[in-house]
This record gives structure tokens, sequence and C-alpha cells, in this order.
């Protein structure tokens, strides 16, 4: 397992494409349960294919999307969250690749309740998944979906990596190894033990999780899973959200593509 602790205000640079405008979308995602379909509120991003630098290019990032799930719901987590909306932005803006944000059921305008165990949670993201798959613009549908969740959302979002063929890795920003989240999701650690391209990401003023549990529980994982140790940084990443982004741009680069690390 690769552990690299890091000075976020001292990164190397990798080479990204130049910002340019990118299409914002209110959506409604549908996600059936139980016999009943429930409507969640999304927020789809991408670049219009016009100016999509990977468009034609199949060997880089033409067919991937990224699906970012959010912090805990009873702890006012929702989509429009600086660390979802900052990652969303950086990847589309800069890597040009599609991203979805939603709420959880019951969750700002989502339809329905949600989970304690997170087994209704887990069925939104993969209807957020298909949704990317299925229903984003034409010229715009991506084949391979990276789930990129932060806080409860890398619970939730790592639980599912085996759960679609489309998904093909993960990434955890803050995941709460905590007492009261193996209380409640303990089944859900397990579920995101997957063999697929994992990143695990946090600050070592993380307010959750000290950083030697931290190390010990994602030294659990098995191959691939590469670790990400901020320095000087706490649980909400206030003012580092593009610098958090970037990693996550840089292990998405050096993982499913064949771009260069740095410039």
């Amino acid at each position: 397992m690769n552990i690299s602790l890091l000075d976020m205000n001292q990164q190397d640079e990798p080479l990204y494409k130049k910002p340019i405008k990118v299409e914002k979308k209110l959506v409604h995602v549908p996600v059936l349960s139980e016999g009943t379909v429930y409507q969640l509120d999304g927020f789809l991003s991408y670049v219009d294919t016009e100016h999509n630098e990977n468009h034609h290019n199949t060997s880089d990032l033409s067919n991937i999307g990224v699906v970012i799930t959010h912090p805990h719901p009873m702890l006012g987590g929702n989509y429009n969250n600086n660390v979802v909306l900052g990652i969303s932005s950086f990847l589309t803006n800069h890597l040009h690749i599609p991203t979805l944000c939603f709420n959880f059921r019951g969750v700002g305008g989502s339809q329905g309740k949600g989970s304690w165990r997170g087994s209704y949670e887990r069925e939104d993201v993969l209807a957020a998944v298909s949704y990317l798959l299925d229903h984003a613009p034409i010229g715009h549908r991506p084949t391979r979906i990276i789930i990129v969740g932060y806080s409860y959302g890398a619970v939730i979002g790592s639980s599912v990596a085996d759960s679609h063929q489309s998904i093909i890795g993960y990434t955890s920003v803050s995941y709460p190894f905590g007492p009261l989240t193996l209380m409640l999701l303990g089944p859900l650690l397990e579920l995101g033990k997957s063999n697929k391209p994992k990143l695990f990401i946090q600050g070592d003023r993380d307010n959750f999780t000290g950083t030697s549990k931290y190390k010990s529980r994602t030294a659990d994982f098995p191959h691939p899973t590469e670790v990400r140790l901020f320095e000087n940084v706490d649980h909400f990443y206030g003012g580092r959200e593009k610098l958090l982004a970037k990693e996550i741009s840089k292990w998405i680069c050096t993982t499913f593509t064949n771009l260069p690390k740095e410039s």
C-alpha cells in the first residue's frame, strides 16, 4: 500500500487542460426501491462536446464519469457542500469529464426517507451511476464510473464498488472510521474492500478519525490502494478544496489513463 504525506501548500502541478465553459443542469435521478420510484435531486456538470478535448481521444478520459456522494444527512450533509461541489467543479473544468452530485433520499428536495444502516443510500448511489450512464446528454455519456465519496458519503460510495460492472474504482475523502460509523455501518466497511483501484485521503487534523487509526484501517484494504495524508488539514477542507481536487485528479490521470502525472 502506498501512503503519502502531503503538504497542501507544496504540491506538484499535474498536466490539466485549461478551464472552459461547463454546462450545469439540475436533474432528477429516479431510484426504484421496494416497488416505489423516488426522485432524487441531482446536479450534473459536463463540458459541451464542441469544447471537450477528450471527446475523440479514447485512450484518455473520454469515457469516464464521476458520481460524488455527500456527508451525513443527519449532520446537515447534502450535495451543496464545499468539498462535494469543489471536487465536481475541478474535475469537470480541468479533466473535462461529467460529474453527478445528488442528494440522498429525504435530503433537500429528494423524495423518500433515509435509512440508519445505509441500505437505501446504497440504492441511491447505484441509481445515480445508472443515470449518468444512461441519461447524461448524448456525447457526454460515460461507460466507466468512478465514485468519489466524502465523509459519510465515502462509506456509502465505497460499499457499492463491486455492485455495478461499470464502476472502475473509488476515492474516499475523510472516511469516518470512528466507533459510531462502525456500529451503524460496519458491514459496509467490508463491502468497500474491493480489488478495484482505491484512493483514501484525509487530513492529519481530522475531527473524527485519528491518524493512527486512519493508517491501520486503510492498511486492511486490498491492493491496489493508495493513501494520502494532508498536513495541517481537518475534516472540512475549508479553503483547501481545489488542492484536494487536484490530488484526486492526479490519481485519476495516473490510474485510469495514459496522461502524465506532472507537467
